[in-house]
């Protein structure tokens, strides 16, 4: 009868071989990734359809959807978008 011990399969195929699993190496603490993290904000907004796609000085275009019952009217002094919500 066999054992009933689990093994993940790449473990498995290495414990089979004798070799060592490998070592988990980590790149940093969730501390640090916070403390390094670079917040990226768009300056130009526009709408397409249902999608609000904002450009960045990085040249990175962030898209996001938004109910169709909104339309973008401007900007606020920080740069983020208002919406006015339309009657349908």
């Amino acid at each position: 009868m066999g054992s009933s011990t689990y093994h993940h399969a790449d473990e498995d195929f290495l414990r089979k071989l004798g070799a060592p699993a490998p070592q988990v190496e980590t790149h940093g603490t969730e501390t640090d990734i916070e403390n390094n993290l670079r917040q990226v904000l768009p300056f130009k907004w526009q709408l397409s359809g249902n999608q609000l796609i904002g450009e960045t000085h990085e040249g990175h275009r962030l898209v996001q959807s938004i109910p169709t019952d909104r339309v973008l009217v401007g900007t606020d002094t920080e740069g983020m978008p208002i919406f006015k919500k339309i009657k349908l």
